[in-house]
């Protein structure tokens, strides 16, 4: 309900509700009326207004969900991210059109929003298993997001969507592979696949996401200082691959470990001569070099590594947060780890990764004891001499 209540008086109450939006003029349309009582009895009669304004709703709200999605969608994918339509475009098609697509826009209710979120989170993919919270959460943002535009087309007075309950998101949990899982992986391609070898080698080392690292070209590469120049990332867009910015919009750079490097250069010498050039990206889907490995592509890659390698589930992106754990547990600064992520701040590379450090608290516990300790006094060597 798009409503509110203004108090004129000691006991006068002032309601307006929200009707949709003149069709000549654009300006918004209000229903207002005045109570006199107490507030219980205005927030009453808000509702009975609110009623009425819905008795006779509008035209659109005779649109089926499915064809209010089509123009929503066709309205607002010019103005998106290649991914974003590209992910938007899958879940209208996968997760909202088929289950709610038929629904009159007017007869939606939050009761059957709720329903559709429960089911998802039950046997919600194509093979049957339950989707994560996450998605289904990015599934409510887009239906919600529809209903807005429903509403501000006046269509309908209300967006049900916003009283619906997607299911909470808590902490991620992190599950980086551990050294040993890693060297495994790398053991495993470095015969059968040279170029996935070097990629996950990279990404494990910079932490760069993945298409950070597919959007290389070898102008972004200093082979004598071993720096890498993160400018741009590929994402699928819905009709192929495309280039945009970083996900931050942040432009940095990274250094290299001598290793790292050495295999870059063996990479960038196996090259033919044309795909050497600047221009030309470093994992290139053709001999030329002047096409990115897509996304997808060498997601699959890695799955099918990982599997091969029989290693417990860890995702692509886990590398990354590799990273980032295992140079913190190493006792690397904050700062240059957050410079390595991108992260704009310290602060939040420490809020999202200082939990999943193993050992960190109890590092932190020792060294306040030492200083205790090195500080002198009876109470502390009885208390030394009580330790087991």
């Amino acid at each position: 309900m798009k409503g509110s209540i203004r108090q004129r008086g000691t006991s006068s109450w002032e309601l307006r509700v929200y009707v949709g939006t003149d069709p000549d003029t654009g300006r918004r349309r209000w229903a207002t009326r005045t109570v006199h009582g107490a507030r219980s009895e205005a927030e009453r009669e808000l509702v009975a207004l609110a009623a009425q304004a819905n008795v006779a709703p509008a035209v659109g709200a005779r649109t089926t969900v499915g064809e209010l999605l089509d123009q929503w969608y066709a309205r607002g994918c010019a103005g998106w991210s290649p991914a974003t339509a590209r992910n938007v475009g899958s879940i209208v098609d996968r997760h909202l059109r088929p289950r709610l697509g038929h629904l009159l826009v007017g007869d939606l209710t939050a009761a059957m929003i709720d329903d559709l979120y429960a089911k998802l989170r039950v046997a919600g993919r194509g093979d049957g298993e339950p989707l994560s919270v996450g998605t289904v959460r990015r599934i409510h943002s887009t239906l919600h997001s529809a209903l807005a535009q429903a509403q501000r087309w006046g269509w309908v007075f209300d967006n049900v969507a916003a009283h619906a309950s997607p299911p909470r998101e808590g902490q991620p949990e992190l599950r980086p592979p551990t050294p040993e899982e890693l060297a495994s992986l790398l053991a495993f391609v470095r015969q059968s696949d040279a170029g996935l070898h070097l990629y996950l080698i990279l990404a494990a080392m910079t932490g760069a996401r993945r298409g950070q690292l597919l959007a290389l070209r070898w102008a972004d590469v200093d082979l004598v200082t071993g720096r890498l120049r993160i400018q741009r990332s590929v994402v699928e867009g819905p009709e192929g691959p495309v280039l945009v910015p970083t996900k931050t919009r942040r432009k940095y750079q990274v250094s290299l470990d001598h290793a790292s490097l050495g295999l870059l250069r063996a990479h960038h010498e196996a090259a033919s001569e044309e795909a050497q050039a600047g221009d030309r990206f470093v994992f290139a889907a053709v001999a030329t070099g002047e096409r990115p490995w897509k996304p997808n592509f060498v997601t699959k890659r890695f799955i099918d590594a990982r599997r091969g390698a029989r290693l417990p589930h860890f995702r692509l992106h886990d590398l990354r947060h590799f990273m980032a754990t295992q140079m913190l547990d190493a006792g690397v600064p904050v700062p240059i780890v957050a410079a390595r992520l991108a992260n704009a701040r310290a602060s939040t590379t420490l809020n999202f990764y200082g939990h999943a450090v193993p050992g960190g608290d109890l590092v932190a516990a020792e060294t306040l004891w030492t200083r205790i300790a090195g500080a002198g006094g009876r109470g502390v060597d009885e208390t030394e001499r009580e330790m087991p």
